[in-house]
């Protein structure tokens, strides 16, 4: 396999002298690079150029390339008339380290692959590449449709519902798409779905109430094809993110929704929320971005459809509370009352945002996302780490990140090892 080391030694250069923070025998070094080749030459101006680097750099977080820019800019003090930096934060580090990986890639693509660009740097390089739109539809007979290979339009009727699959990676279901004939039958009837999606995959969902629902890499959503009852109802395992449509039953009347999780039910009138239930985390996570939401711990468990009647407790959650449901057998629910509301949707908006975040816990996220397998070599490394990351790139670029603040990894098939 071809040695990119030099290319990465040369993006570190090139990141040190934007940050000016190049040693004298590193500064000869970098000249005597540019100096071998006009190539070389023009690779170093084009580098360096505020357009080139804030392109590239949005991927690591959010914005224009103007804000990208003006982020890097602020952590490196690079300007048009200064280069030098003071960098004392993991955050820092973390901006840091993505300069570098910019850097480097960019002269890997423009040295080794310029001339066979048909295929994607990650794919020749054997990476692995990121999630995507993926789940599988289970209709009410058992059937199951799989989404990825689904065209798009409509690809099922249930009663008197249509669901159609659209381009952008959502399942919609539309009652006004219903034939007349199917739309006068006296007595209606209800069947459940459930959307499922694998680890490295995603969907969003509209109900037939017009409720929106993103699905999150290895979880599943049960539903109704029709909300009858005074009530609605779903079930969730994994993470989701809700904008519930406020619906009423009569003018004075409005009728809630529910949502499910393991040991405890949330129920809302309107509002947008993020639940994240996996059973590989320390606790369930509601988190409250709009409107007001009501948890309540219970000792049901999803499949029994409602709070049993033995209540634990309950919280009122308003905008920016998070309630925490702790696992175990004596599980307890707490208030977070400050948020980070960023973290707990980051994965929705195509970000991984780490905020004094462990290592076991990024490594989770990641399996899920790149559908990977994690295991450790050693003592687990006491590192807490901060920053963001996009969801969008390739396995070896989170790697990259990570192996500048001191943990090793090894990349055998999909089985990553965690070496300290």
């Amino acid at each position: 396999m071809e040695d990119y080391s030099g290319y990465f030694r040369q993006g570190d250069l090139i990141a040190k002298y934007l940050k000016g923070e190049l040693s004298h025998p590193e500064r000869e070094e970098l000249a005597d690079w540019i100096a071998q080749s006009e190539h070389n030459r023009a690779l170093f101006e084009k580098l360096t150029e505020k357009d080139t680097l804030g392109q590239e750099l949005d991927r690591f977080g959010p914005g224009d390339k103007e804000a990208a820019w003006e982020r890097i800019a602020a952590e490196t003090g690079h300007t048009q008339t200064a280069r030098t930096t003071y960098i004392g934060t993991r955050l820092g580090q973390l901006v840091a380290a993505a300069l570098v990986i910019v850097i480097s890639g960019l002269l890997v693509y423009q040295v080794v692959y310029k001339d066979t660009p048909t295929q994607p740097v990650a794919q020749q390089l054997n990476d692995i590449l990121p999630g995507g739109n993926k789940a599988v539809l289970t209709l009410a007979d058992a059937s199951q449709i799989n989404l990825d290979d689904a065209t798009n339009g409509e690809i099922a009727r249930q009663s008197d519902m249509v669901i159609t699959k659209t381009a952008d990676g959502q399942l919609v279901y539309d009652l006004s798409k219903a034939t007349a004939a199917s739309s006068s039958q006296r007595v209606p009837v209800v069947a459940y779905n459930t959307i499922t999606t694998p680890r490295g995959g995603k969907f969003r969902v509209i109900l037939p109430d017009g409720s929106k629902v993103w699905l999150n890499a290895a979880s599943s959503l049960k539903y109704p094809t029709k909300f009858l009852s005074h009530e609605r109802q779903v079930e969730l395992n994994g993470e989701a993110y809700f904008e519930i449509t406020h619906v009423k039953t009569s003018p004075n009347v409005a009728r809630p929704f529910r949502v499910c999780s393991e040991g405890q039910v949330v129920e809302v009138l309107g509002t947008h929320f993020n639940i994240n239930s996996y059973s590989d985390e320390k606790s369930v996570k509601t988190t409250l971005l709009e409107g007001k939401v009501k948890v309540i711990k219970t000792l049901a468990n999803v499949s029994s459809n409602r709070p049993n009647g033995k209540t634990a407790s309950a919280l009122i959650l308003k905008p920016g509370e998070q309630a925490q449901l702790a696992s175990g057998n004596r599980p307890n629910l707490n208030l977070i009352a400050q948020a980070d509301l960023e973290e707990a949707v980051a994965w929705k908006n195509g970000q991984f945002h780490f905020k004094d975040t462990d290592l076991p816990t990024i490594m989770r996220q990641i399996a899920r996302w790149y559908d990977v397998k994690v295991g450790y070599q050693g003592k687990i490394p006491d590192m807490k780490f901060r920053g963001r990351i996009s969801r969008d790139v390739p396995l070896s670029q989170i790697f990259q990140i990570l192996q500048l603040s001191g943990v090793n990894f090894k990349l055998d098939g999909r089985k990553i090892t965690v070496k300290s």
